[in-house]
């Protein structure tokens, strides 16, 4: 298990109970690269903090407020998150921590906080708007989405098309301790089959003209999640992992963390990466992963406050024989502490929720029982989360094995699954720091 000093240092306030915690994203994910004995050192470039909360796209008129009470009122989930918990969450940290609510970021003009039209009344989640007074012009946004397609490397391109059913040899990245460095020709060349760094250092993957950085003891598979490819990624994780753990047998996972890029109107507008439907993804996950979910084991899913989402992701926890254990929101602010929106909101929510499932075995005892957390943190670059290491080890066996689906970085000692699983492991995206 990672040093959770070393990890802790991308908190920056947790109450005593630790079921508060205002973290910095760009660092927890930083934090997540490298390991106590070889920390990494360099920052993740980021967006602007939100210094003032989006524009406000609440009804104005009072027969708009009743038409959309009443629709929200006819889908409501039997459950919400607490709305009093949150806001004792931010009063907490506001009594008890007079710092900044995020660290200094080291901005780059490709990288932006989701932008938006006006939201209507037909749409789940309203796309993410301005603060008032920032620059938010056509021509701006076409120069920053100009400059992303010239600076990132588009993975999903070169693997959209390889629909495989069998693992390509496994990539062992074993070098040259001096170097550390591997090369091939082509990001083909690692699509579709298991890459392991086996060192406890960091090692660097240059194809072509492009370099990744793989985290110390890191693995992946670079693929779509799909019926396709998911025989190879079953093959990589026994391949990985052949052997039974104290709390696993071969190719399981004590922890697995899915992060469906669920499908929304304003994310498909927004064409900042694929969604896959609902039904899609139980279809290819319900199968897929069950026989690596580990007796005892904890799983979590990020949704979106879609009633419909929230329900795939209990089926799917469900098939999977897991128990609903708890929730934990990502309640997101400005550097100054005001969340994005009114929590009170009747269309958007100012927080995202991670359910989180364990595979009941009769040794609950055998690891920490998991509590509500509210994690309180500055939004980043679109769809980029808090990173969970330092908060789910303690959860953990000591010597636990950890997937991540969907994965867009790579995390020390964790399996990553999906197309973008190098997409900030590009050096590209890293400044060394100073």
């Amino acid at each position: 298990m990672a040093d959770q000093d070393y990890l802790s240092a991308a908190i920056l306030y947790q109450n005593t109970a630790k079921t508060v915690t205002l973290l910095d994203i760009p660092r927890s994910i930083s934090l997540a690269q490298g390991i106590c004995g070889d920390p990494c050192t360099h920052q993740l470039h980021s967006s602007q903090p939100l210094q003032e909360p989006f524009a406000s796209t609440e009804p104005k008129s009072e027969k708009a407020k009743a038409k959309v009470l009443q629709t929200e009122s006819a889908s409501k989930s039997p459950y919400q998150f607490p709305k009093i918990i949150l806001r004792h969450a931010l009063r907490n940290i506001a009594e008890n921590w007079d710092g900044g609510w995020c660290i200094e970021r080291v901005v780059s003009p490709s990288l932006t906080v989701r932008q938006g039209k006006k939201r209507t009344g037909d749409e789940d989640n309203p796309p993410e708007r301005p603060a008032q007074g920032r620059n938010s012009s056509q021509d701006a946004e076409k120069e920053l989405r100009d400059s992303s397609i010239k600076t990132e490397p588009n993975m999903r391109i070169a693997v959209e098309s390889l629909q495989v059913r069998t693992l390509s040899e496994p990539l062992n990245l074993a070098t040259d301790v001096a170097s550390a460095v591997y090369t091939c020709s082509f990001i083909q060349d690692i699509a579709n089959k298991l890459v392991h760094n086996p060192s406890p250092a960091p090692v660097s993957l240059q194809c072509s003209h492009t370099t990744y950085v793989i985290p110390p003891s890191a693995s992946f598979v670079l693929s779509e999640i799909s019926e396709a490819t998911a025989p190879a990624f079953s093959m990589a994780a026994l391949t990985m992992w052949s052997e039974p753990s104290a709390t696993t047998g071969p190719g399981q996972f004590d922890f697995i963390l899915l992060d469906p890029p669920w499908q929304n109107r304003s994310v498909r507008r927004s064409s900042k990466y694929e969604t896959i439907r609902d039904t899609y993804l139980m279809e290819v996950l319900r199968n897929t992963l069950a026989q690596h979910v580990a007796l005892g084991s904890l799983v979590g899913c990020w949704v979106t406050n879609k009633l419909s989402v929230r329900e795939a992701a209990l089926e799917l926890f469900m098939a999977w024989g897991l128990q609903l254990v708890e929730e934990w929101a990502w309640l997101k602010t400005t550097v100054y502490g005001d969340p994005v929106t009114d929590i009170e909101g009747a269309w958007r929510k100012p927080y995202e929720i991670l359910l989180l499932g364990r595979m009941i075995d009769g040794s609950e005892g055998v690891v920490a029982s998991v509590q509500r957390k509210v994690i309180v943190a500055v939004p980043d670059v679109h769809s980029r989360k808090p990173h969970l290491k330092g908060l789910i080890e303690p959860m953990l066996p000591v010597h636990y094995r950890a997937l991540e689906v969907f994965a867009r970085n790579m995390t020390a000692g964790w399996m990553a699954w999906g197309d973008e699983v190098l997409k900030f492991n590009w050096e590209g995206h890293w400044s060394k720091r100073i």
